[in-house]
């Protein structure tokens, strides 16, 4: 049956839906409107798909049958109750290591967050395990928590996604370069599921396999939204100086999950060694760390943790404190020179500067703006735009669960093909 305000040359034919791949497209636009809308009815999924009932109908009892779709007793009326998720009661569990502090947060479907634990990372100088063994003791307590809670309510987990600093590669998916975690590859999902029962528990329960996103990526996507034609390149630099580009929508990690590794541009010209073991990496001169020590802020780091450090550094800084704006000002003139290579490279529509760099993104685009093209009388000189994001998540948690519903939406679709 044709909708109202359609003709039959404009809806797809019934008999697509026998196509696995066009199955799955349909499919994943009635999971995005009950992600949006919570419930509906036959002839609404049918009208916002614009697909004809039958094909609908046929679709909606795959899904039923396949345990994705839930749908009331048919009522006196014998008409059809309001079709939900099958998941549509579970949360977004999403954690990770920002700054001093281990973070989970458990979240609705629709992005709504309801719980946020913290742990402090306990670092000893004297420790001898693994970098990464105190992050993690502290992201297992948060998970197990978040966990706990979600229990106690009488409510499971859909997902389970973990944010990381450095990049990922590889399948399963290894966290490199990583400031809290250590730059050598780490199984981080491994790692944390052997401190945390709990979660090892609940995995076999999981719609999709546990997740490991990058910050920069989740902020990047973040910012992207509202930009679905634009490339997006987002930095920043709150636990270490990262980047990720966001192309039309869809996070780019490039062959190998290295695209956008800002912070080990190899920048400065005969520059000091990298931890990475380049040298002159743009992490060698504007990293938290090497900021705050110009800045004569280690002790402050030392006593108050980095987040506070950080803050101060800022205030300072909008203060014309001497030592912290030449700190910050040095720093800048290496972010824009990084800038300088990589905008002609990926040539995007917007830089975004999130973190603590965001309300300091005027010096970074006066630095950028320093040594640009002067051709066609300084056409190049406005391009790209440079605005600064938000800097009130150095972790990009809002980000990553976007990301999380994304991957659950194409789960879900792709299990009805």
């Amino acid at each position: 049956m044709t909708q109202p305000g359609a003709t039959a040359a404009h809806l797809p034919s019934e008999s697509t839906a026998a196509n696995p791949a066009t199955r799955a497209d349909h499919a994943a636009r009635i999971v995005d409107h009950l992600f949006a809308h919570g419930s509906a009815t036959r002839a609404e999924l049918a009208g916002a798909i614009g697909l004809g009932r039958t094909a609908v109908s046929g679709l909606v009892a795959r899904m039923v049958d396949g345990g994705l779709l839930l749908e009331p007793d048919t009522g006196r009326d014998g008409r059809h109750g309001r079709l939900r998720l099958a998941i549509a009661d579970r949360l977004l569990l999403t954690a990770g290591v920002a700054a001093d502090d281990a973070v989970a947060a458990l979240a609705e479907l629709d992005g709504t967050e309801v719980a946020r634990y913290d742990e402090p990372v306990a670092l000893a100088d004297d420790d001898p395990r693994p970098p990464s063994a105190a992050p993690l003791d502290a992201l297992a307590v948060v998970v197990d928590r978040a966990i706990a809670q979600a229990e106690r309510e009488g409510r499971r987990i859909a997902e389970v996604t973990l944010v990381v600093q450095g990049a990922v590669v590889g399948e399963p998916a290894l966290v490199l370069g990583d400031a809290t975690l250590g730059l050598d590859p780490l199984d981080i999902t491994g790692a944390l599921r052997a401190r945390s029962e709990r979660l090892a528990g609940i995995e076999h329960d999981l719609v999709a396999p546990p997740a490991v996103r990058t910050s920069a990526s989740a902020r990047a996507a973040s910012a992207a939204d509202g930009r679905p034609e634009d490339i997006v390149l987002h930095i920043s630099g709150d636990a270490q100086v990262s980047a990720a580009i966001v192309v039309r929508g869809e996070p780019y990690s490039g062959a190998h999950g290295l695209a956008a590794t800002f912070g080990h541009l190899p920048i400065v010209p005969n520059g000091v060694k990298c931890e990475c073991g380049q040298r002159g990496c743009l992490a060698t001169v504007a990293a938290p760390a090497v900021v705050l020590a110009r800045a004569e802020l280690e002790d402050f780091e030392l006593t108050y943790g980095r987040r506070a450090a950080i803050a101060e550094l800022v205030e300072r800084i909008a203060a014309s404190e001497d030592r912290a704006r030449w700190a910050w000002l040095d720093a800048a003139l290496w972010i824009g020179r990084a800038l300088q290579v990589a905008v002609p490279t990926i040539d995007p529509d917007v830089v975004v500067v999130g973190g603590w760099w965001a309300p300091l993104a005027d010096d970074i685009d006066a630095a950028f703006r320093d040594n640009r093209p002067n051709l066609g009388g300084g056409v190049l000189d406005s391009i790209p735009r440079l605005v600064a994001g938000r800097s009130d998540d150095d972790l990009g948690l809002a980000g990553a669960r976007g990301q999380a519903r994304d991957g659950l939406r194409s789960w879900l679709a792709s299990a009805v093909a």
